[in-house]
């Protein structure tokens, strides 16, 4: 085996290294006839093995690093084969409906219920209006939304002489606000004296959170 490699790289030595029309050229002229060959073969060398070394390893690690973006743009992709621009752009303008009616955070909920109570005011009622606890958000890939539940009374303010017709426009007035509110339960009290008391059950849309979509 060893005799092999010997003759094979001696071979390889004088094709190289051959002088034409002088086959017993001395060492120094064959190995100048080599150096403009083994140079650029000696680079090319190194390019590939600083490649394999370095280059490579860190054009796999990039990869891994954004491998959600590409899923994303995959799926961005994807999507555009499935459906047209005219349909793209309707569930766009749907998609941007939903966010303004659905809430972002369980946290505008209180802004929201200060909103109804004002709403309530213009009718002639007094609100009090309290989030209940809050459910624990679903997974993304079970459900898109979900809701908060609140609970509250309603008084008629002092000198209201049309409870009841001015609680159902007020009652109308729930589900039509810029939220997506749900009148869920409604009991009404009236006492010997006229007083009236109203107990009403909500609930608000909340949108469940997902980090492909814009917050």
């Amino acid at each position: 085996m060893k005799n092999s490699f010997k003759n094979f790289f001696g071979v390889v030595w004088t094709i190289l290294t051959e002088v034409p029309g002088w086959p017993d050229a001395p060492r120094k002229l064959r190995i100048k006839r080599l150096i403009p060959i083994a140079l650029p073969a000696a680079v090319m060398l190194l390019l590939v093995l600083w490649s394999l070394a370095w280059r490579a390893p860190r054009i796999r690690a990039e990869r891994v690093a954004h491998q959600p973006v590409m899923a994303l743009e995959e799926e961005v992709t994807n999507l555009r084969l499935t459906y047209s621009e005219q349909q793209a752009s309707e569930i766009a303008a749907h998609a941007d409906e939903a966010s303004h009616i659905l809430l972002s955070d369980p946290n505008q909920l209180p802004a929201t219920l200060e909103k109804l109570k004002e709403a309530a005011r213009t009718f002639g009622w007094e609100a009090t209006l309290n989030a209940t606890a809050a459910p624990t958000p679903p997974a993304p890939t079970e459900a898109q939304i979900y809701f908060l539940p609140s609970r509250g009374k309603l008084v008629p303010i002092a000198g209201n002489a049309q409870p009841f017709s001015s609680l159902l426009a007020c009652l109308e007035k729930l589900p039509s606000s810029d939220q997506w509110i749900d009148l869920i339960r409604l009991t009404l009290r009236a006492d010997e004296q006229g007083r009236h008391t109203v107990e009403i059950y909500l609930r608000s849309a909340c949108r469940v959170p997902n980090e492909k979509a814009p917050q």
